[in-house]
């Protein structure tokens, strides 16, 4: 049986498309998926989008990585998923998948499809905060307010954070903050006296969590960083940070700078505080299913998928109410 896809494609800098094409036959490893829901990465796709500085794109380039579907046919290898099952994976904007079985989670019955579709960027932010080695009532500083730094948030209280501050510029954004938990908001530019702004009367925060991938944030989060501070570097930054004094900075205060791309994590082994893809994916969907991490709140826009063109306007216009964007397929 022939399966005809459509993907969303970027075919060139600020233009979008649905391309259909005919799939191939499936191996015996794989498992075939109808998509019901797709989660837009803000950050990557709409760097992806505008061709933002810190890409290597060859347009046309299919997106997205965020996926939830059900399962239509499996190989003839494939053991422990079968026809019906709920899955979610790595894979694109597409009305079917054919992706690897191994890399495919089956979803509980008490997580729905649009929950499921955050796994891979909750991964993202899980494996960040992991990586800084948080201690319980250590204070924990997240600098962003959109999807990931939301996300991080979370999951810094439920790793024991205390108190856990959000930084943003935008107003709105560190309101939606303040209904997912964190303790403390500080408005972008009042960073310069955080012990005051604060509230916490921190000298620093042990813990800093760079969410934004702006290049100038660099130096908002060193300089709310205690002393000997661990800083993640989670969002994706987009051009060079310039005039940077790392030796006033870092050096002078003995702050340790971590790389937290999803990419750095390992693929086939786990190490302590470095957990593979795979075990990064289950523990996000188990934050999910599990009611520690809320991700219903995040939920700003639906589009179906046949609108793509809207969705993708309004990613590309950083809307600051824009945070999670969901394509139907359904």
């Amino acid at each position: 049986m022939s399966i005809i896809c459509q993907s969303v494609i970027v075919a060139a800098p600020g233009a979008v498309r649905l391309e259909s094409a005919e799939l191939p036959p499936l191996a015996a490893d794989e498992v075939l998926i109808r998509t019901t829901k797709t989660l837009i990465s803000p950050g990557t796709e709409r760097a992806l989008l505008l061709n933002l500085p810190g890409l290597a794109v060859q347009y046309p380039k299919a997106t997205g990585y965020s996926h939830v579907g059900e399962i239509v046919e499996v190989g003839g290898a494939v053991a422990g998923l079968t026809v019906g099952d709920r899955v979610a994976s790595r894979s694109r904007h597409a009305s079917h998948i054919i992706a690897k079985a191994d890399n495919c989670h089956k979803l509980d019955a008490n997580i729905n499809d649009e929950e499921a579709a955050f796994f891979q960027l909750l991964a993202i932010s899980l494996q960040a905060v992991r990586k800084t080695r948080l201690e319980i009532g250590e204070a924990a500083a997240v600098i962003g307010a959109g999807l990931v730094g939301l996300l991080a948030l979370q999951v810094c209280r439920a790793a024991g954070a205390l108190p856990v501050i959000t930084v943003d510029s935008d107003r709105s954004r560190l309101k939606r903050a303040e209904g997912l938990g964190a303790d403390v908001t500080v408005p972008a530019d009042q960073t310069d006296n955080f012990a005051q702004s604060s509230g916490a009367q921190l000298q620093g925060a042990p813990v800093v969590i760079e969410a934004t991938g702006n290049p100038a944030a660099l130096e908002t989060a060193c300089q709310i960083a205690a002393f000997g501070g661990r800083l993640a570097l989670l969002g994706s930054s987009r051009g060079a940070t310039e005039s940077f004094d790392f030796y006033k900075q870092v050096h002078k205060r003995g702050l340790t700078l971590i790389g937290a791309h999803v990419s750095t994590t390992y693929r086939l082994a786990a190490a302590p505080g470095w957990w593979t893809q795979r075990e990064e994916q289950r523990a996000a969907l188990r934050l999910i299913q599990n009611k520690r991490v809320a991700v219903q709140p995040m939920i700003t826009h639906r589009f179906s998928f046949q609108d793509i063109d809207a969705a993708y306007a309004l990613l590309a216009s950083w809307n600051p109410n824009a945070i999670g964007i969901i394509l139907n397929w359904t």
